[in-house]
């Protein structure tokens, strides 16, 4: 670099960096900028940290799940906030990968690091080593989006709903894949503590193949009391019910209502119209953003409410 551009390397450095203090004039500035752009050249992010005793870098960790639009809508708002605020985003996929979270984090030194479910307390003694900052969801707070909590209240929100439509007798309809088995178990369990919170029968839990949901709509309904209304764990569930319930000549929803989560674009176009749960992720990609930013400037973040973002779409299924 600073054979292209003629200068000594102390000098390119201070422009690179930007590093304050130096009267460099504009010319050489922009010669230096010109070689190193004509060369390709990109910082070495933990280099920079180091002298800037501080990186600029956010680590997010997402389970390897499925990936819907809700996520998609998270990520763009929260890089698009964090990169106002001068911070760069990285995203990381738990298990689809060779290197460790912790590994890809004492590569990039990021400031921060997030994740949808809590790390253990290794790993953010590991992250704080390689001079993460802030780590978040952080045990015992209510800063950073845990999706734990989320995924029972989506279950709950559920339950309510169709408590307040009428419905004694519900059944939760879960995928039969592992890969949801996390998210569908938090679900089912906040179904579960509502269903027990209104006096209901146990809230039981049917599992929806592949093949489809034949079978758990045969089983829900069989019996002296059969099951009136089924929360599906998503709006993909809740399409397989709604098929099933038509072959088994049953009416929706006056026989059997259903009800689906995440708001998938086309659950207003099923048959009849399903009422779903949907989560603003670009309201939650802005949550976390603003917390990650106040908890690094040492300042409280505001009270952080996994209701916001959440609301009932309710149509004809349910």
């Amino acid at each position: 670099m600073a054979r292209a551009s003629g200068f000594s390397r102390q000098l390119v450095g201070f422009v690179l960096n930007n590093t304050p203090g130096q009267t460099i004039p504009e010319t050489t500035r922009a010669k230096v900028l010109r070689a190193a752009a004509e060369l390709g050249y990109v910082p070495h992010g933990p280099a920079q940290a180091l002298r800037r005793g501080r990186g600029r870098t956010v680590l997010l960790a997402l389970p390897d799940l499925p990936q819907g639009p809700t996520i998609a809508d998270l990520i763009e708002s929260l890089a698009d906030a964090l990169v106002a605020e001068g911070l760069t985003l990285v995203t990381y996929l738990l298990g689809a990968e060779q290197r460790s979270p912790r590994e890809v984090a004492a590569v990039l030194a990021p400031v921060a690091v997030a994740g949808m479910l809590p790390f253990s307390e290794s790993d953010i003694a590991t992250f704080r080593a390689s001079g993460a900052a802030v780590v978040l969801p952080q045990p015992g707070t209510a800063f950073g989006s845990n999706l734990d909590e989320s995924m029972r209240l989506l279950g709950e929100m559920q339950v309510d709903y169709l408590v307040g439509r009428g419905h004694r007798r519900i059944a939760f309809a879960a995928p039969d894949d592992a890969r949801t088995a996390t998210l569908a178990s938090g679900r089912y369990d906040g179904a579960r503590m509502a269903g027990e919170r209104h006096g209901l029968p146990p809230v039981r839990r049917y599992l929806v193949s592949s093949d489809g949901a034949d079978e758990a709509v045969a089983a829900l309904r069989s019996g002296r009391h059969p099951v009136t209304a089924v929360a599906c764990h998503g709006d993909e569930v809740a399409f397989a019910v709604l098929a099933a319930a038509r072959s088994a000549g049953l009416r929706v929803p006056d026989d059997l209502a259903v009800m689906g989560a995440d708001e998938l674009p086309i659950a207003r176009y099923a048959s009849p119209p399903l009422t779903s749960i949907a989560v603003d992720g670009r309201a939650a990609g802005l949550v976390l953003a603003r917390t990650l930013v106040d908890l690094l400037a040492d300042r409280t973040p505001p009270p952080f409410d996994y209701h916001d973002g959440i609301r009932v779409v309710p149509r004809e299924s349910a």
